[in-house]
């Protein structure tokens, strides 16, 4: 296989951001690999803005989010998955330029449904990989199921939706779905472990080929850089701790705020804490009422992947609060940078942070052992730190290199191709 076509919201934010770093790695290895796009920032060529901009589409789009707002748990983040902005998705292929070999399908609610990929791959014959960010391509509807298995089964009786009907909207869309994964070829790459567990116990992709492909990070970018010269390039202070944050949401229960904040409550009462000797740097933009248990500085928006590589590179320990997560890719980033990490047993965690030796795992929403972690990781000495350090960068260049992503993908590619050919060969 050598024409990739990718799907795609966006080409920026997290998701966007790991579908087209993929995209990029592909290319660099001698693929012809294009992204459609529904929002597009990057100055590429090969990323495509399609779909539609009318007014019609813009008000289906507010609508879909006052749903999400007044008509449904927001936790759950439940979005109506067989809504699309592409209005013959059939022709689309006519703007991309080539026939794909191969669909890849990443982040793509508000955009394409299940019914559209399935229509450009019939069009096209090209097998698809579904590259798992999220919980949404296993469920019906929501991005993050918490503790509800609703996926294992048919959906239905839906906690993000408060519903007890068993054929409510969670049922309808599951079924869309599995209507139109039905008789075609799907595989599976899981962004993490815990995507992956989950992918093998949903209904929808039970029994496809399921491989986790860790999301890569530029080794380039994301490199271990003194402290003193990133804290300078950040105005960051030289003599202190740096314990660095992203602010992802402060509002949103998953990303662990409320924990994250008892945790440094903790470590504000312990005695045996100086919490003079310790700064938190917090990426994002902050409202004005914004407080800590422990003295912080806004770093606001991070433009860019070098000035987020600073903050990881400027931290002493990045902390990662998330309660119910996939990921996030910050976990990847820093990791790659040589930065420790203290995080809950959840997302991506559980493949990258190796206690006492890359950082830290508290037990689920553990505050108290959240903030036991930042105080070990805090107490290492000099030598200790460096040696730490220096096993999260081999780790990173050991799991997350691009290339190391690459061949993960052309394996799965090839075993994908063997399937469809074996499905074709029934099917004479």
């Amino acid at each position: 296989m050598k024409k990739i076509l990718h799907l795609s919201s966006y080409d920026f934010g997290g998701a966007g951001m790991a579908a087209y770093r993929l995209h990029c790695n592909l290319r660099r290895a001698g693929f012809t690999s294009r992204m459609l796009v529904a929002q597009k920032r990057e100055a590429d060529d090969d990323v495509l803005q399609v779909g539609e901009n009318a007014p019609s589409s813009r008000l289906g789009t507010f609508l879909a989010k006052a749903r999400l707002k007044f008509c449904s748990d927001q936790d759950y983040y439940f979005q109506d998955q067989t809504r699309s902005i592409l209005a013959q998705p059939g022709r689309i292929l006519e703007q991309v330029g080539f026939t794909p070999d191969l669909i890849v399908v990443h982040w793509v609610s508000n955009f394409v449904s299940a019914a559209d990929v399935r229509a450009l791959s019939l069009s096209c014959g090209a097998p698809l990989i579904w590259y798992l960010l999220d919980m949404a391509p296993l469920t019906g509807g929501c991005h993050y199921a918490w503790d509800c298995i609703g996926y294992f089964d048919t959906c239905g009786s839906c906690r993000a939706l408060r519903s007890i009907n068993s054929y409510d909207r969670s049922h309808r869309i599951w079924r869309e779905k599995a209507k139109a994964l039905a008789g075609i070829e799907v595989a599976v790459a899981s962004g993490s472990g815990w995507l992956d567990r989950q992918a093998r116990n949903s209904s929808l992709f039970r029994g496809r080929e399921i491989r986790k492909i860790l999301l890569s990070v530029d080794p380039e970018v994301f490199r271990p850089l003194p402290k003193s010269e990133a804290r300078q390039d950040l105005g960051l202070p030289q003599d202190k701790k740096v314990l660095f944050f992203g602010n992802q949401g402060l509002g949103l229960k998953r990303k662990g705020m409320t924990e994250l904040i008892e945790a440094l409550r903790l470590l504000s009462l312990d005695p045996s804490f100086d919490a003079g000797s310790v700064l938190v740097a917090v990426a994002g933009s902050l409202p004005a009422d914004f407080e800590l248990p422990l003295p912080f500085k806004g770093l606001g928006f991070l433009k860019g992947d070098r000035m987020l590589a600073l903050a990881y590179q400027a931290a002493d320990v990045f902390m990662c609060p998330s309660i119910e997560d996939s990921g996030p890719m910050m976990i990847n980033e820093s990791i790659m940078c040589g930065t420790p990490v203290v995080a809950f047993e959840m997302g991506v965690a559980p493949d990258l942070v190796q206690p006492g030796r890359t950082g830290y795992r508290a037990r689920l929403g553990d505050s108290a052992d959240f903030a036991r972690g930042v105080r070990e990781l805090l107490a290492l000495d000099a030598e200790e730190g460096a040696a730490m350090s220096a096993r999260c960068r081999e780790l990173g260049l050991e799991l997350l290199h691009p290339v190391r992503q690459v061949d993960a993908f052309r394996d799965l590619m090839l075993a994908v191709e063997r399937r469809q050919q074996g499905r074709n060969g029934e099917a004479t």
